[in-house]
């Protein structure tokens, strides 16, 4: 079963914990209709991400079968046939499809993880080698999260929330291409022929910057439903910025791979950071302190 775990990538279903924001931050997960709909979003996007992982192991075989890391991957490791994934990505689709019935296949369940989907297959197989693009796609992959978790909820998402998300995701993307770059050279991608490590080094530096003024922005903004709610979010500002700074910390180490969910789930003192943002924010917007 471990295998299928690592084949589905269970571990990046973290990331579609994003899908809930748009509601949270609009009080409105105290719904239980609300939050079953968000539910089931977040295993519709996931079992869809699922797709395209199994989809580009499949699609990458060889070139992962001489990757230091990929190379245990369940399909590139021989752990399980290119048959087996096949079939494991009819049984997602077929989940995905029952899971969109349960919601009466309404247009707002689906139209974001379609694109979502189309998008990451045209990513798979060429724009991923096309410097700068490809990481502007893996940003709009989060920015489509936040999306389809305001469109599920009816929720509206101010434009310094897009920003945050569009920066913060630039800055993981970045990140996650410098250590490829400094740790595998240019011959494992060929998106990073286009790259150097001074511009990595400084797009790192100018999305920090600007993915702590825009969450700043965002917590300052008063039309939106928390400032209006009476509660201020700007308290939450110190920690988002350990955690950015933690973050590029051990980025800048160049054993790290730079793959986001690998850097925040396997250092302890970020998870940790990460789970007490998450925890001020759950108090101050839920909690009626005195």
């Amino acid at each position: 079963m471990k295998k299928y775990f690592a084949l589905l990538r269970v571990s990046h279903y973290v990331k579609n914990f994003i899908i809930f924001l748009p509601a949270m931050l609009t009080f409105q997960l105290r719904n239980p209709d609300v939050l079953t709909a968000n539910i089931k979003g977040f295993m519709i996007f996931s079992l869809t991400a699922s797709i395209i992982y199994i989809l580009n192991d499949i699609k990458d075989l060889d070139s992962d079968r001489r990757h230091p890391l990929k190379c245990s991957r369940p399909i590139a490791s021989g752990k399980i046939s290119v048959r087996q994934a096949v079939f494991a990505m009819i049984i997602l689709a077929l989940s995905v499809l029952i899971l969109w019935r349960s919601v009466n296949f309404a247009y707002d369940f689906i139209a974001w993880p379609v694109i979502y989907f189309v998008l990451n297959v045209m990513y798979s197989f060429k724009l991923k080698n096309i410097p700068l693009l490809d990481v502007c796609i893996l940003s709009s992959c989060y920015v489509i999260r936040l999306l389809y978790g305001a469109s599920i909820s009816a929720a509206q998402v101010s434009n310094w929330m897009s920003l945050t998300m569009m920066s913060a995701s630039f800055f993981m993307g970045f990140g996650k291409r410098r250590n490829e770059f400094l740790q595998y050279g240019k011959s494992m991608r060929k998106s990073l022929n286009g790259y150097s490590e001074k511009f990595l080094d400084k797009s790192l530096q100018i999305t920090l910057t600007s993915s702590i003024i825009f969450y700043s922005l965002m917590c300052a903004d008063n039309n939106t439903a928390v400032m209006q709610s009476g509660v201020n979010l700007l308290w939450t500002v110190p920690i988002v910025t350990v955690i950015c700074l933690r973050y590029l910390m051990l980025v800048e180490d160049d054993k790290c791979d730079g793959d986001p969910t690998s850097v925040i789930l396997r250092d302890k003192i970020l998870t940790l950071l990460c789970l007490g943002y998450i925890l001020s924010v759950i108090i101050l917007l839920y909690i009626p302190l005195p």
